[in-house]
């Protein structure tokens, strides 16, 4: 697929580039996402998520399968207040997704869904990815189809004690790549 703003892949790609290298994964995920992923994966982002908004850090990794087929994650690497770049994963775990949380609620940051870099890095990377948010959404990012779709909505996990949901800002259940790029460009973000 074409990428709809070709200059700003280029200017990510060689940013991301010269920093650290794009971690390449096969595009065939090794099994559909099911239920049971989805609940194990809520499970991890609700545990990272107290110490991502105490900290006012973004916590990242991979969640996979481990040699035994049971899923697991790469250890959650701490980001910054706003990024968060996780480490190669080891050879044994068969990559299904990226993960990562928002870090606390800031009224200057649009947090409350995937970034449109979020979606793109995912897609560059070829790994589907799951985010959580301050007000306590899950989100998944499906590379194939460069969509993000809400898993469940706000409070589905711990949210930050100071998040207040923005009155100009609603929160659609799904975005396009470009879809999130509008959003983005329109907040300001």
């Amino acid at each position: 697929m074409p990428h709809p703003f070709p200059a700003i892949a280029v200017a990510l790609t060689l940013t991301a580039c010269a920093a650290v290298p794009i971690i390449a994964f096969p595009t065939e995920r090794p099994q559909p996402q099911s239920p049971a992923e989805i609940a194990y994966i809520t499970d991890i982002l609700n545990t990272l998520q107290p110490r991502s908004i105490a900290e006012n850090r973004e916590y990242c990794g991979y969640l996979g399968l481990s040699p035994a087929g049971d899923f697991a994650i790469s250890p959650p690497k701490r980001g910054s207040k706003a990024g968060c770049r996780p480490d190669e994963p080891s050879a044994e775990l068969r990559v299904l997704a990226s993960y990562h949380t928002h870090a606390a609620y800031a009224v200057q940051y649009d947090s409350e869904v995937p970034s449109f870099e979020d979606l793109e890095a995912d897609i560059e990377e070829g790994v589907d990815g799951y985010i959580a948010t301050p007000g306590g959404r899950i989100w998944f990012n499906d590379a194939d189809a460069a969509q993000a779709t809400m898993v469940c909505g706000l409070t589905c996990i711990t949210a930050d004690p100071n998040f207040r949901p923005e009155p100009d800002s609603r929160v659609l259940n799904s975005y396009l790549l470009d879809g999130l790029w509008d959003r983005q460009n329109y907040t300001g973000q």
